[in-house]
Order: C-alpha cells, then sequence, then structure tokens
C-alpha cells in the first residue's frame, strides 16, 4: 500500500487558542483533534502528516505550538510542525527564536491568501522577515492565491537561500474556469531551484460540484512544471471537507496521477516530504 504523508493537515484547539478567521466559517468553527483526523484519513495509509499552522491570533503562536507538540509526543502522527509568525512585524526575531527552539517546527507559514492586498509578499517588510528564516534552519509555506502570484515570485528572487513550500496549488481560480495567467506563473515559480509546490486545497477553489476532470488539467500542469521530484501531497483537512471528505480528494488526485510510475508516486507521496520536512519515521 502507498506510503502517504501528509504535508497539510490542521488541528486547532478553539477552546484556550483564538482563530479570528473561523468567526466567517461556521462549518469549520468547532474543534478539531487527533482522532478527528484518524477518523477521516481512514484507512488510507497516512505514516506521518505535517501540521500547518490553523492561523491563530499572533499573540497565540507559540501558545499553538506547545498545544501540537503536546500532541505529537501522545499522538505520534505529527512529524513536523510549520508554525505561525508575523514575519512583516518588527519584534519578529524574537518569536522565530521562540518557535526555533521546538524540534519539530521546520517551517513558518505567513499567508498572503486572506491578505486584502496582492503585494503582501513583495513588501519590504515581509521580504526581510522571510529572511530570517536561514538563521534558524526554516522553510516558508507560500500561501498566495493566483493574483497574488507576481507579489510571490519577487519574494523567492528576494530570498534565495529560503527554501519555498507553495501551499493549495497558488490558488488557481479553478471555479470560472481560468488557466492563465495562474498557469504562466506557476511555471516561472517553477524556475526557480528553492521552490517546491505541494498539491493540495483545490476541491475549495472549484466549481460547487466539481469532478476529477475538472481538476486534471491544473494538477497535470504542476507535474510538467515542477515534476514528481518537486511536488508533494496535502490534504487541507478539514478545510477540504468545505468541498470534499479526505477520501474523495484523495481518489481524485489519484486517479490524475494513476500514470505515474511507483518512484513517482513515492517520491509524491512520501519521499519528497520526507527529506524537506526532515521527518523522522
Amino acid at each position: 500500500m502507498q506510503r502517504i504523508i501528509d504535508t497539510h493537515q490542521h488541528l486547532w484547539d478553539i477552546s484556550n487558542l483564538e482563530y479570528p478567521w473561523l468567526d466567517g466559517f461556521d462549518l469549520l468553527n468547532q474543534q478539531y483533534t487527533p482522532e478527528d483526523y484518524r477518523n477521516a484519513i481512514g484507512d488510507i495509509n497516512v505514516v506521518k502528516s505535517v501540521h500547518v499552522e490553523g492561523d491563530p491570533a499572533e499573540t497565540h503562536v507559540v501558545q499553538e505550538v506547545e498545544w501540537l507538540t503536546d500532541i505529537a509526543k501522545k499522538d505520534g502522527m505529527i512529524g513536523a510542525i510549520c508554525a505561525a509568525a508575523p514575519l512583516e512585524k518588527p519584534n519578529v526575531e524574537a518569536i522565530l527564536e521562540q518557535l526555533a527552539a521546538f524540534d519539530l517546527v521546520v517551517g513558518i507559514r505567513r499567508m498572503a491568501w486572506h491578505n486584502p492586498g496582492n503585494d503582501f509578499y513583495a513588501s519590504p517588510e515581509l521580504i526581510n522577515g522571510v529572511k530570517l528564516l536561514e538563521k534558524y534552519n526554516l522553510s516558508f509555506e507560500l500561501c498566495a492565491k493566483y493574483d497574488q502570484l507576481p507579489a510571490a515570485i519577487k519574494l523567492v528572487e528576494a530570498t534565495p537561500n529560503v527554501i519555498h513550500a507553495v501551499n493549495h496549488c497558488g490558488g488557481p481560480n479553478i471555479k470560472d474556469g481560468e488557466f492563465e495567467p495562474w498557469a504562466t506563473r506557476m511555471r516561472n515559480l517553477a524556475g526557480y531551484e528553492n521552490v517546491r509546490c505541494k498539491v493540495s486545497g483545490i476541491v475549495t477553489v472549484a466549481s460547487e460540484d466539481w469532478t476529477t476532470e475538472e481538476l486534471k488539467p491544473y494538477i497535470r500542469h504542476l507535474v510538467d512544471v515542477f515534476d514528481y521530484d518537486r511536488l508533494m501531497f496535502g490534504s487541507d483537512w478539514p478545510v477540504c471537507t468545505l468541498a470534499a471528505e479526505y477520501h474523495e480528494w484523495f481518489a481524485a488526485l489519484l486517479s490524475v496521477v494513476d500514470e505515474a510510475s511507483d518512484s513517482e508516486k513515492d517520491r509524491f507521496f512520501y519521499q519528497n516530504a520526507l527529506e524537506f520536512y526532515r521527518i523522522s519515521i
């Protein structure tokens, strides 16, 4: 059975941590636990997960990692953590020092996705914050929509010593059938050796009654420009449940990559993540 490392999984504890963005997402505004995650994956052979921050309040970013570290010790599924940090803020290095002290923290995410502007990633303040990640041996989780990718390209170009993992396929506008300019922008991003890409988070930007055929051109394009050596699987659970259950998204993706060799599938679903996130098995 294909070994899986899920590079984009979330849990959150609304009883102790603040997640301001959940106020607009009633279906997700509840507790998500390791047990819920294991129930969601069912018989899919997920051996480890990478927990990506749940966008907590800035005052709770260290507290979230403390909570997740305790879960990792008890449950064993979480093999790496990508924490939140306000990288554009002048006091961020003090926060990075605290986060880097946790063995499981291997990356930082600061989303452009929820930012109303398209130039957030190109701001000097954000770029300087991302540059600090090299000092702490941390990667960057690059989460931008298709119209924010030009700024993301500027960020990548300005931070050649930081490895970036593009989240959610670069946010294509699938529901409106738009392929360009997303496709060209992702090809440009793939031209930088310090960029990887997660195949995740696209069922929620597709049609309400999405099909595998609707997703296929976007996934195939990422295979063309990144190859299987720089792609990684991610579920985006539980956010994906706004559009699909875990097994539905996984089955659709398996169908699209069915022609890949066994070694290509192993790199895509397992080996690339094992190496990128420095996971111990």
